[in-house]
């Protein structure tokens, strides 16, 4: 038979396929594998595509003893069908294990587009499936069997991985040189191969289709096997369960192919997003890297910290419309996790709903993991059902009715969007969670139907990559994180591949908070190493250094971490530029490399301390009150005397016992005279506001800002909005092109576009590229936006002044756009000819979205009455409110604007013939 048309076994005498099987924990575990190649060619599109290969079948007699256990086939059949995915033809085949009689099901579909699904199922169920290894597979089916690297030298992968969408832990490369960053198990779920070239790539991308929650991945990086099956530490697989497996081949690029790969699974579930309000307005956030995130000061509580957003956002007519509450303001338990989902009355004394009441700003709502101590738990005394893992100090709700109440609860307070967070570590230490197959799925079923029946929305947040996809099932989950908390981080902004997965899925992809402002004092965010105790409590939370020192202790400079590929090893932990930092807490504290290179071996690599200020050691944040290092020296130049036990403090130090304004000290023997220390850790600051800005309307997701009040840029903001609060977002959010999966010199080159009555407005995002670039519209993924004549034109920063005119589909030259956090923005237009000349819609120049469908909703070419290819006049429909005034440009024969000013809400019409704006 043809090894790559799928597997039949048929026999004329009694046959079995032999199974490895280990005993652990007084458990048999079966293991079952169905061996697969990786095969170029054969498929429709050209591409690469992976096809079943023949089990291995021994003969009937073979021994099945304590090691080894058989399963014997007892139905083979064809299968010919059509379903959301299109028409198919396969196999099936039923075994039934030797000893316990148990029915398994392999169902294997080839579609005519060369996708397949792999499918199995167990009937009567299995018992004792445990492997007591969290990151393994209990069942395999599909096994890949990949091809050494001397058959496929150029093959690559791509795995996100750890949490944010696998952002914390994303990892690509070789599989012949690689394989330790390949990200499987726990964290890992999603695997795209692929060989080729830019403009000529074959990829494959696989996952599951069914029950993610329920599924690992497993690569096996001895014999080169990639196993998908049931997660390894799960005990018993119930009657009827079913799971599968997608493998979608592509010809037509990575990002295409990923596209693809999402349309398929949302086709195959048939899930209608909802609406999702919150992400199409501005925001205010409070969550990680927020200035008043923990952090109330310079005010007693945080509803007056609000309050001062919302006085000052009405004074200066900035229209924020919601307000995000992150966990600062519900109580917490054991291990940090939620104790009662209710207000610390210190911190919010009116209550949610006086702020919601005073604001009228909807609230998207933060929630973390339960604690083993909640209230809500019927082992603490509750009213609910929940699962209690005291080791690991985290609960679970087991019924729906826990969400329908909880979300009830919201009701006078006005949640709109409920914010799951710290999805991964309710995953990672509940231990119910990996030994019972499907609470994970339940648990989030249970969540999202109580959120639709009451028209609410959900964000995700630290999902593992089994979140992010089984979120395709569930209409109510429409946002998603799609970086690592904000926290002033220089790397936190590199969302290009993360976003593209969201955007697969239908979900709006959500970079985070930022400051729109360069410094907001008297924050928790500092440029130090902070070393507090680790209990999962955010103001004691062990933060690694964040900041820009770039030489060691010696003075050395510090080796780019990319010149030896610890910028990809360490996604997710600053690893960018030559910054001193300590991932993963490799050392006692921030180092860099002096001398290291792909060409030096690694144990001949040189590193250094650097020799940053450490928190609470060498310096204090806040007002210092927990303070404990050696500074003796006040701001005035006088030692510290000795504090002699008052307070219960002795030494002559620094202190703050009595919660002052900052740290001080007595000066004099008989403590009679005192002053401030002035040993302040330097705070940290935001380096660049408008890449901040940009990247967070250009992913078409939430907009949230986190300054203190006064420190809020009106102007910045307003570039990503209308005067209502309208956020002015592309149609598709900005995603990386398929270069960045090759070289480095692709790394931040990404591209969106706004569709407008059939038009396709283009976007080019560039960062920190430091050489001109040559692509094609389809190496950018635009070639919608390059069918005829097209403008590109640079509109940031404003002294770039590109201008190009383009052929359609023709290469053009890209400006570099290097430097530290440097980036660059170009727009496409394409041509309309018209009796006067060539005409090119620019759009709303001071906007980062200058052609946006939110803001104009329809263009109308008149014909000429000479021609029908030719216009007399371009009609453009133009939304605004009341006082708003829309400046929109154009060039061509010469350049000119239209304003339109709104005296009521509503739409007005822009003529470019009469360069006038009329109701």
């Amino acid at each position: 038979m043809d090894r790559h048309q799928g597997a039949a076994v048929t026999t004329g005498r009694r046959s079995t396929m032999l199974l490895t099987a280990r005993l652990m924990k007084a458990e048999m575990t079966v293991w079952w594998c169905v061996l697969l190649a990786l095969c170029r060619g054969g498929a429709a599109t050209g591409g690469v595509y992976l096809g079943l290969a023949e089990p291995y079948v021994y003969e009937e007699g073979q021994r099945c003893d304590v090691d080894t256990m058989c399963l014997i086939p007892e139905l083979i059949g064809d299968l010919v069908g059509e379903d959301a995915l299109g028409k198919y033809i396969g196999e099936f085949t039923q075994y039934r294990t030797l000893i316990s009689g148990a029915a398994v099901d392999f169902t294997n579909k080839r579609y005519e587009s060369g996708v397949q699904v792999f499918r199995q199922s167990f009937p009567k169920g299995l018992q004792g499936t445990s492997t007591g290894d969290k990151n393994a597979v209990s069942t395999c089916f599909p096994c890949f069997v990949l091809p050494t690297p001397a058959q496929s030298p150029d093959l690559r992968y791509v795995t996100p991985g750890g949490y944010m969408v696998g952002w914390t832990l994303y990892s690509q490369g070789s599989m012949a040189t690689d394989l330790d960053w390949f990200r499987d198990g726990e964290d890992g779920g999603l695997v795209v191969l692929f060989s080729g070239e830019v403009g000529n790539v074959s990829s494959v991308v696989i996952s599951p289709l069914t029950n993610p929650m329920d599924t690992n991945v497993m690569l096996n990086r001895g014999s080169l096997t990639l196993d998908w099956g049931v997660k390894g530490q799960v005990e018993n697989i119930p009657p009827g369960y079913s799971a599968e497996v997608i493998m979608y081949p592509g010809g037509e690029g990575i990002g295409r192919n990923i596209m693809a790969w999402g349309e398929a699974l949302r086709n195959y579930h048939a899930t209608q997003k909802m609406a999702d309000p919150s992400a199409e307005v501005l925001s205010y956030y409070t969550d990680n890297g927020a200035a008043h995130y923990y952090n109330p000061l310079p005010y007693r509580n945080f509803h007056d910290a609000v309050m001062s957003v919302y006085n000052y956002s009405v004074t200066q007519d900035l229209p924020i419309k919601r307000l995000q509450l992150d966990s600062w303001w519900y109580h917490k338990g054991q291990g940090g996790g939620v104790k009662n989902w209710t207000e610390i009355e210190a911190f919010l004394p009116e209550g949610i709903a006086g702020l919601y009441e005073a604001t009228g700003w909807p609230v998207v709502a933060h929630n973390r993991y339960f604690s083993s101590d909640t209230d809500y738990a019927q082992q603490n005394g509750g009213p609910y059902l929940f699962t209690v893992d005291e080791e690991n100090e985290k609960a679970l709700p087991l019924e729906k009715i826990f969400w329908d109440d909880l979300f009830d609860s919201t009701i006078p307070w006005g949640m709109e969007t409920y914010e799951q967070d710290w999805l991964d570590r309710q995953y990672m230490f509940t231990s119910a969670l990996h030994t019972n197959l499907t609470l994970g799925s339940k648990w989030l079923d249970d969540m999202a139907e109580a959120a639709m029946e009451r028209g609410l929305n959900i964000q995700y947040c630290m999902s593992f990559v089994r979140h992010f996809l089984h979120s395709v099932t569930l209409p109510p989950v429409t946002q998603i994180r799609v970086s690592d908390d904000y926290l002033l981080n220089p790397n936190q902004w590199r969302i290009g591949v993360t976003s593209l997965l969201a955007h697969a899925l239908a979900l709006r992809p959500y970079k985070d908070v930022f400051w729109t402002s360069y410094e907001n004092v008297n924050v928790v965010f500092v440029d130090c190493d902070l070393v507090l105790p680790d209990l999962e409590h955010p103001w004691q939370a062990t933060h690694q250094y964040g900041g820009r020192a770039n030489v060691s202790a010696s003075g050395k400079p510090c080796v780019p971490w990319r010149d030896f590929g610890w910028d990809e090893l360490y996604f997710g932990s600053g690893m960018y530029e030559n910054l001193c930092r300590n991932p993963q807490k490799l050392r006692d504290g921030a180092f860099c490399y002096t001398s290291a290179s792909f060409d030096i071996p690694e144990e001949e690599w040189e590193w250094e301390y650097c020799d940053v200020p450490r928190c609470q050691l060498d310096c204090y944040i806040l007002n210092g009150v927990l303070y404990l290092g050696h500074q003796n020296v006040t701001q005035s130049g006088l030692d510290c005397a000795d504090w002699n036990g008052e307070y219960d403090l002795d030494g002559a130090m620094c202190r703050n016992p009595d919660n002052d304004v900052a740290p001080w000290c007595y000066t004099n023997a008989n403590h009679t005279e005192r002053d401030y220390c002035d040993n302040k850790c330097p705070e940290a600051k935001e380096m660049n506001s408008n890449l901040q800005a940009a990247v967070s309307t250009l992913t078409a997701g939430p907009f949230g800002v986190g300054d203190r009040a006064e420190n809020l840029n009106i102007e910045l903001i307003r570039k990503s909005c209308r005067s209502d609060g309208q956020l002015l977002h592309p149609s598709k959010p900005l995603t990386v092109v398929d270069g960045y999966f090759f070289s480095a010199d692709y790394r931040e080159v990404w591209t969106a576009y706004s569709d407008v009555s059939s038009t396709h407005f283009g976007v080019i995002f560039l960062a920190e590229v430091g050489q001109q670039l040559t692509m094609t519209p389809r190496d950018l993924n635009l070639e919608s936006s390059f069918e005829n004549q097209t403008l590109v034109f640079s509109n940031y920063p404003d002294d770039l002044n590109y201008r190009s005119i383009v052929s359609s589909q023709e290469a053009m030259e890209l400006p570099p756009c290097g430097g530290y956090l440097n980036f660059c923005l170009l727009y496409t237009t394409p041509r309309i000819e018209t009796e006067e000349g060539d005409l090119y819609i620019l759009g709303e120049l001071d906007k980062w979205v200058p052609v946006s469908p939110n803001r104009i909703e329809g263009i109308t070419v008149i014909p000429s009455s000479s021609s029908s290819s030719v216009a007399s006049s371009v009609l453009l429909s133009v939304r605004g409110v009341a006082s708003e005034s829309v400046t929109l440009s154009f060039t061509g024969t010469v350049d000119f604007t239209v304003t339109c000013d709104f005296v009521e809400d509503g739409v007005m019409t822009a003529n470019t013939q009469t360069q006038t704006c009329d109701p």
